[in-house]
C-alpha cells in the first residue's frame, strides 16, 4: 500500500487535484451523509454504474484501474479535502476505475439525486463542478505527458515528488514499493532500481523497504534533469 530540505516542495506538496469554493463546497456537504469506511473497504467497482460524490473528511482513499501485470495501476491516493466521483455522476455511465479505503476513513457521500437535483437548480455549483472536472482533466494531460514524452528519471523523480510526504525529523518520504513506481511509470523494475541506487549513492535517497526517504527534492529533481537517458533493460 501507498501512502525529503526541510520545506515542503513546491506544487508537489499534496495529492489535491482542483478545488470547489468554500461555497460550494458548503452546498453539496449540505445533502451529504456521514459514511465510516475501513481499510479495504470497496466504495466502487470498476465498470459498476457510479451512484455517488465523495469527500474525504479524514483518511485515506485510493482509486486505481487494473492491468494485466499489476493489481493496482495508476493509482492516486485522496486524502482529506479532496472530492471524487463527479465526473462520472455528470457522464451517467460505467466508471473506470475502483475506489478503495487505504484506511479508516470518514467520508461524506452525497447521492446521485441529491447531486442532480442541486445542479439543475444552481448554476455557480454547476460552473464550480466543471471547473473541477477540467482539473481532472487537465491532470490527465499532465500525466500523459509525465508518461510518453520527459526521460524515465525525470518521470520518476516528479513521481518520487509528488507522492511524498513530510518526515517529523526532517525531510519527506515516499511510502510505495519498486514494482509499484515501475508499474506506474510504465517501466521496467530493473530500470527503477538502476535509477534509485544512483541516486543513493549520490546521497540524494534512502532505500529502505517499502519506501523512499529524499534528502531534498530541489536537488533530486535537478539531478534528474542532468541524468543521462536511461534505456529500458530487455529482460
Amino acid at each position: 500500500m501507498s501512502k525529503f530540505n526541510n520545506t515542503q516542495p513546491k506544487a508537489f506538496a499534496t495529492e489535491m487535484v482542483g478545488a470547489l469554493s468554500p461555497e460550494s463546497r458548503q452546498k453539496l456537504l449540505s445533502i451529504s451523509e456521514l459514511k465510516r469506511v475501513e481499510t479495504g473497504d470497496i466504495l466502487w467497482d470498476r465498470s459498476q454504474c457510479q451512484q455517488a460524490m465523495v469527500y474525504v473528511e479524514s483518511g485515506q482513499i485510493r482509486s486505481y484501474i487494473f492491468s494485466s501485470t499489476e493489481p493496482q495501476f495508476g493509482f492516486t491516493d485522496w486524502g482529506p479535502g479532496n472530492w471524487l466521483g463527479e465526473a462520472f455522476l455528470l457522464l451517467q455511465g460505467d466508471n473506470v476505475f475502483t475506489v478503495e479505503a487505504i484506511e479508516s476513513s470518514f467520508l461524506r457521500i452525497v447521492k446521485r439525486e441529491n447531486f442532480e437535483q442541486l445542479m439543475a437548480r444552481d448554476a455557480a455549483l454547476a460552473c464550480d463542478v466543471a471547473r473541477l472536472v477540467a482539473s481532472r482533466y487537465r491532470r490527465v494531460l499532465c500525466w500523459v505527458e509525465e508518461a510518453m514524452s520527459r526521460p524515465i528519471p525525470e518521470r520518476m523523480a516528479t513521481k518520487l515528488v509528488r507522492h511524498c510526504t513530510p518526515r517529523s525529523n526532517g525531510g519527506f518520504v515516499y511510502w510505495g514499493s519498486q514494482d509499484n513506481l515501475a508499474t506506474c511509470l510504465a517501466v521496467s523494475r530493473p530500470t527503477v532500481n538502476k535509477i534509485l541506487k544512483s541516486w543513493e549513492r549520490d546521497g540524494l535517497i534512502r532505500i529502505s523497504y517499502g519506501s523512499i526517504q529524499i534528502t531534498s527534492c530541489d536537488q533530486l529533481l535537478q539531478a534528474a534533469k542532468e541524468s543521462p537517458t536511461t534505456p529500458q533493460p530487455t529482460t
